[in-house]
């Protein structure tokens, strides 16, 4: 099966994106979140089948642009569709003539970490108790 990657979203995708969310993600948008983005934030979702596997999102505003939620349904990992998720936001963001980007993931995110350290993201700080009593490493790449 193919997958297809969409923005803006649809209402039926909207919902599905929320779900994917909430199953994903200890910090989840909702339905609402998803449908009422502001002008500077970014949303991707991949579709299988018509139905929503993997999203993306992302703010970018005055040459910065910060990665707030990507996230694959587990019977969908490891084909390539978080690759293609961050592909699609770094490129939004250099559309969008941002000189960087940036990201929070959790410490113990160790496949998330390594996903972002080959697109070239580099650690530059961290958040102590960021998720719930877990550290973040704050971690970001020039465009």
């Amino acid at each position: 099966m193919s997958i297809l990657y969409r923005a803006p979203l649809g209402e039926s995708e909207i919902k599905m994106a929320a779900e994917v969310e909430k199953a994903c993600l200890s910090t989840a948008w909702s339905e609402s979140q998803i449908a009422n983005l502001s002008e500077f934030a970014s949303y991707f979702c991949a579709l299988e089948n018509e139905l929503v596997c993997g999203i993306a999102s992302m703010y970018a505003v005055a040459g910065e642009a910060e990665i707030m939620n990507l996230a694959v349904l587990p019977t969908h990992r490891r084909r390539g569709i978080a690759n293609r998720l961050l592909t699609l936001l770094i490129d939004t963001a250099a559309d969008k003539e941002c000189e960087f980007i940036t990201l929070e993931v959790a410490t113990d995110n160790i496949a998330a970490i390594s996903l972002y350290e080959s697109f070239g993201f580099k650690t530059v700080g961290r958040r102590n108790g960021f998720y719930n009593g877990k550290d973040a490493l704050i971690m970001e790449k020039k465009l």
